[in-house]
């Protein structure tokens, strides 16, 4: 939805839909001409026009549940297909939680993509149509769902950095030359489709986007936004209460699209790159992987590096049977456990010998993230005992 002010920003916020969006960059481009500015005519500030889902409005504005929920395409919904289809929606997950491409090779988190289930809040199948070779064709996808808490112990288990907090939104300043005579313009939010891949990108990679309005002063801004003048398109950013920007320049070059991209705070450049591509989607869409690569860079933080400890535990609460099952269900889905034995089982408790693959804190870090097994108080030592006691941890009805 685009306000009627004429500086209220729009939110490229595509999430989960992976469509082919058919580019006439001349045609969109087109659909809303630039004018000239009257003399004395200025746009109004407006804040930007978020969109939010009713999640993320429970949780908070520092956090984005969309990140913990991804949408993978499905052959059926027979169980062998959705297992598989879990993992790979995680792993879609963990790259948006911390910000790296690389997150899911790691080899905690490899482990953690075979038991996917465990970390479930809610799954659900849909219809999409996705356009292939022009023609719309049918397809099903799997929408999972993951416990933020339980990803965010995990990555931070697996000593990865947490893409944590609200994260900035770049505000998008695009100009297009498309090489049919009328010279670059700018891209708004009445052009959101052009960078829709753009958008799609940056889901995947935890980033969202803004656009501008698109309003007189900032149609006639167009030549200072090709030439990628941060200073001066910070006057503009300015007006939407905003300072990171991301400004582009594209064009024909050959048989294919050249694109200039600068990534600045105000009118401090933070970042510059260039893609060539034959296609103009993939040109549009190369803005997301660098800007994700440097903003969390800027953000993401990991728990300090610990070795793998073997760890002797007493464990309360297990006074059923059913109690002793869910802790071995529990213990068995850890993909921080290497190795289990038990040294002595009471009516109430047992005490275990855990061979961790992380650190302590790392993996105390995941079991509250998980909400099954929480750290318990142990009872005071006795004078003439060694200050060194046990981890004690109870498991939670």
């Amino acid at each position: 939805m685009v306000h009627s002010s004429e500086s209220t920003m729009r939110v490229i916020s595509s999430p989960f839909r992976h469509l082919c969006m058919p580019l006439a960059l001349a045609a969109a481009l087109a659909a809303a001409p630039a004018r000239a500015l009257p003399p004395g005519e200025q746009g109004s500030a407006a804040p930007a026009a978020a969109i939010q889902t009713a999640s993320e409005a429970r949780r908070g504005a520092g956090a984005e549940a969309l990140w913990y929920t991804a949408e993978v395409p499905v052959r059926s919904q027979e169980a062998r297909e959705r297992d598989a289809a879990l993992g790979r929606a995680l792993a879609q997950v963990l790259v948006r939680v911390t910000g790296r491409v690389d997150a899911p090779g790691n080899a905690v988190l490899q482990r953690a993509l075979r038991v996917a289930d465990t970390l479930l809040v809610d799954t659900a199948y849909r219809q999409i149509d996705e356009r292939v070779g022009g023609v719309l064709v049918p397809r099903e996808v799997l929408v999972a769902s993951f416990d933020a808490e339980a990803v965010d112990g995990l990555v931070m288990a697996a000593g990865l950095p947490l893409w944590a907090g609200e994260r900035p939104r770049p505000l998008v300043w695009l100009t297009v030359d498309d090489g049919g005579g009328a010279g670059p313009r700018l891209v708004s939010a009445q052009q959101i489709n052009v960078v829709k891949p753009l958008a799609d990108r940056g889901i995947e990679r935890g980033v969202r986007f803004l656009l501008p309005a698109g309003s007189p002063v900032e149609q006639a801004a167009a030549a200072r936004i090709g030439a990628l003048d941060a200073a001066a398109v910070a006057v503009l950013s300015a007006r939407y209460g905003g300072r990171l920007q991301l400004l582009g320049r594209m064009s024909r070059a050959g048989g294919g699209w050249q694109v200039e991209w600068l990534l600045a705070d105000g009118d401090s450049v933070i970042d510059r790159w260039s893609h060539l591509d034959p296609s103009p989607q993939r040109a549009i869409a190369s803005g997301a992987d660098r800007s994700a690569d440097v903003l969390a860079a800027r953000q993401a933080r990991a728990v300090p590096a610990g070795a793998p400890e073997v760890l002797e535990a007493e464990i309360v609460g297990v006074d059923s049977r059913d109690r002793w099952l869910d802790l071995a269900a529990y213990l068995q889905s850890l993909p921080v456990l290497r190795g289990i034995e038990v040294l002595e089982a009471h009516p109430d408790r047992l005490r275990v010998r855990l061979d961790l693959a992380v650190d302590r804190a790392r993996f105390e870090a995941l079991l509250a993230g998980g909400r099954r097994l929480a750290v318990d108080a142990a009872p005071a030592p006795r004078p003439d005992s060694a200050p060194m006691r046990p981890a004690r941890y109870r498991l939670l009805p």
